[in-house]
C-alpha cells in the first residue's frame, strides 16, 4: 500500500478507536476471600491491616465494606499501588494510604473533581492530588501524618509489643495481670525467658491465699523484672471466680506518665511538608491526620498560628495572646505563606470514620489564597485579627455513616 493511503487507514483507525471495546482493568480486591471465625480483639503483634483482614467480628466486616466501596471508586491506574499500601504489615504505611481514601471519597462526594493523582510538579515532586472544586477552581492536597513518635523509636515500640505480647500469653486462669510498665527497652528482651518466669511466678499463687491476704491488707502478689532500659512491674488480681473473666493474661495495662503536647507533632507534620514541593502554581492544602491520643481540634490552632500566653502590658492588664512559634506565625513574620490552608483531623483511621470531624484552617498570608470551597467541613480563618469558626458537618456524616458505626453483634 502507497505510504499516502496508509497514512489515511491510521488516520480513519484513530478517528474510530473509540468503538471499540478497550480492555478492562483488572483491580485485586484490598481484603481476601478467606473464612474469619476470630472475634477477640487484636494481640500486641498483629498488624492494624492483618487484624482487619482476619477479624471474624461484624463490626471488623462493615469497616471491610465501607473501605471497600471508597476503595472501588479510587483512580483504577492508582489502585495496584493504593492497594499495596493499605495491606502493608507497617502500622505507619497502612495508616498513611488508609488516610488518603476518606479524603478522595469526600472530595467526590462533595462534587470535587480529582484530575490527577500525584500530579508532578516543577521540582519534580509530586503530592497526592490536584483537585477542582465544583465552581472550577484548583488546588493541590498533599496528605500526611502527625503521630509525634520519632522514626526511631519504631524499633523500641516493636520489642516493647513482643515483651507485651509474651506477658499476655501466659496462663492465668485466677489471676488478671495488671501491667506497670516504664521506659522501652533498647535492645530485644528475652521474651522466652520472660513468659516462663511469670508463668512460674502465677503458677506458685494459690486464689484463695492472695483473696484472704488482701483482706487482712497484705499488698498485691508481684513481679517484677529489668530489661535493657524497660521496667516490668506485675500485680497478680484475682478474679471473681477461677478461670473467669477474658482469655488474656493482661487485665490492666497502666500507662508511664508523659508530657503531651500534640501540637509539636501536627507542626512538625506540616513543615515536613510545606517546603517540600517549592512554589507550586495552584493553592497548596496540606492535611494532618493527628494520631495522638490525646490531640483536639484547637491544636492544629495552636501549631499555625503559635502557642498560647498572657500578655500584659504597662498598665498590668493581661489578655491571651500567641507566642510567635506556629508555622504561619513566627518572630521574623508570616512563615510559610505557600501553604493556602491545612485540613485538620484527629486519629482518623479504618474504626472510626463515624466519630470523627475535620476542619479547613485558611491561612490568612497565603501566598496564593485558598478560595472558599464546598467541603462541607469545619471552618477556621482570621478574619480583621479575629479568629471565625464555622460548624460543617462531622466527616462520618458526609461520607453516609451513622455516628455509632461500625457495630458488633
Amino acid at each position: 500500500m502507497p505510504v499516502f493511503w496508509q497514512k489515511v487507514v491510521d488516520w480513519i483507525g484513530r478517528q474510530l478507536s473509540w468503538l471499540r471495546p478497550k480492555a478492562q482493568m483488572v483491580v485485586m480486591p484490598v481484603f481476601d476471600a478467606i473464612e474469619r471465625t476470630e472475634a477477640l480483639p487484636a494481640d500486641h503483634l498483629i498488624s492494624k491491616f492483618d487484624y482487619l483482614n482476619e477479624s471474624g467480628r461484624q463490626a471488623a466486616q462493615q469497616v471491610r465494606d465501607q473501605m471497600g466501596q471508597m476503595f472501588a471508586r479510587y483512580p483504577a491506574e492508582h489502585a495496584d499501588e493504593m492497594r499495596r499500601r493499605l495491606r502493608s504489615r507497617d502500622d505507619t504505611l497502612h495508616q498513611s494510604a488508609f488516610f488518603e481514601l476518606p479524603l478522595h471519597e469526600l472530595l467526590i462526594r462533595q462534587g470535587f473533581t480529582i484530575e490527577e493523582v500525584e500530579p508532578v510538579l516543577a521540582n519534580g515532586r509530586a503530592p497526592d492530588f490536584l483537585v477542582a472544586s465544583p465552581q472550577g477552581d484548583r488546588f493541590y492536597l498533599e496528605a500526611t501524618l502527625a503521630s509525634g513518635q520519632p522514626a526511631a523509636t519504631a524499633g523500641a515500640e516493636r520489642r516493647m509489643r513482643e515483651a507485651l505480647q509474651a506477658i499476655d500469653d501466659v496462663q492465668s486462669p485466677g489471676f488478671f495481670l495488671s501491667l506497670h510498665p516504664r521506659g522501652t527497652p533498647d535492645r530485644p528482651v528475652a521474651v522466652a525467658r520472660l513468659r516462663r518466669d511469670i508463668q512460674r511466678f502465677v503458677d506458685a499463687l494459690d486464689h484463695a491465699t492472695v483473696i484472704a491476704d488482701l483482706a487482712a491488707g497484705r499488698p498485691w502478689p508481684t513481679f517484677e523484672r529489668e530489661e535493657h532500659g524497660a521496667l516490668f512491674r506485675i500485680e497478680a488480681v484475682p478474679k471473681g471466680r477461677l478461670g473467669g473473666g477474658n482469655l488474656r493474661a493482661i487485665g490492666v495495662r497502666m500507662m508511664a506518665p508523659m508530657q503531651v503536647q500534640p501540637q509539636d507533632a501536627i507542626k512538625s507534620a506540616v513543615l515536613g511538608k510545606a517546603g517540600r514541593y517549592g512554589d507550586p502554581d495552584l493553592p497548596f492544602v496540606i492535611a494532618v491526620n493527628s494520631l495522638e491520643d490525646y490531640a483536639r481540634a484547637d491544636d492544629a490552632e495552636d501549631a499555625l498560628f503559635g502557642s498560647h500566653a498572657v500578655g500584659i502590658n504597662a498598665a498590668g492588664e493581661d489578655r491571651w495572646i500567641r507566642n510567635p512559634d506556629g508555622v504561619w506565625h513566627t518572630a521574623t513574620g508570616p512563615g510559610y505563606s505557600r501553604v493556602s490552608a491545612v485540613l485538620s483531623t484527629e486519629r482518623v483511621y479504618p474504626w472510626s470514620l463515624g466519630q470523627r470531624r475535620a476542619r479547613l484552617i485558611y491561612n490568612p498570608w497565603a501566598r496564593r489564597p485558598l478560595p472558599d470551597v464546598p467541603l462541607g467541613l469545619d471552618i477556621v480563618r482570621i478574619v480583621d485579627n479575629v479568629f471565625q469558626r464555622q460548624d460543617g458537618q462531622p466527616l462520618g456524616e458526609i461520607l453516609g455513616l451513622p455516628e455509632d458505626w461500625p457495630t458488633d453483634d
